[in-house]
């Protein structure tokens, strides 16, 4: 992917990137049936929208004002997060483990898109001029990477639910 050398062009990219995702997620959630899935994409279409918002702060001001630390995603959020889905829905996992093809795909074509994204901001990243658009690029790059996670281990709950609650179940004793 080429990233075009005017600021502007780059942050309407992006924009359109985040767009695109919650549209993905959006649709993705109103197909699905099962609540995890449901869950898993509302939850990451509410974070979309948090980047369509910071992308347009950030171009209308040009200052890098990512979310303050309370409003960022940590891996020990994520960990509650997920662990707090599999909590929810661990009981039915039975019958979670139930193949839906077009489920899967949903997963599927999500975490393609979270992967794009964070590769199109890892490249805005290192081709800033700017550290402070260096720095805004770096922080969602690494969102992608948390949304990407999250999708990950709700597909593999979905697939593996035995797995995964046996791995839930070594998380708590730690």
């Amino acid at each position: 992917m080429q990233i075009p050398d005017d600021p502007r062009q780059v942050l309407e990219m992006a924009l359109n990137n985040e767009k695109q995702g919650y549209k993905i997620l959006t649709d993705a959630s109103a197909a699905c049936e099962d609540k995890l899935a449901k869950a898993t994409f509302e939850f990451l279409a509410r974070e979309e929208l948090k980047h369509m918002d910071i992308i347009k702060k950030y171009a209308e001001t040009g200052i890098a004002e990512a979310p303050s630390s309370a409003a960022v995603i940590t891996k020990a959020d994520m960990a509650r997060g997920v662990k707090g889905i599999f909590e929810q829905f661990g009981w039915q996992y039975e019958q979670a483990a139930h193949q839906d093809e077009a489920r899967e795909e949903a997963y599927r074509t999500a975490m393609e898109m979270e992967r794009h994204g964070h590769h199109f901001y890892a490249q805005a990243a290192q081709k800033a001029r700017d550290p402070e658009a260096r720095k805004f690029y770096e922080f969602l790059a690494q969102e992608e990477i948390r949304h990407f996670e999250i999708i990950q281990d709700s597909l593999d709950f979905l697939t593996q639910p035995d797995a995964m609650l046996a791995m839930e179940e070594r998380w708590m004793q730690v």
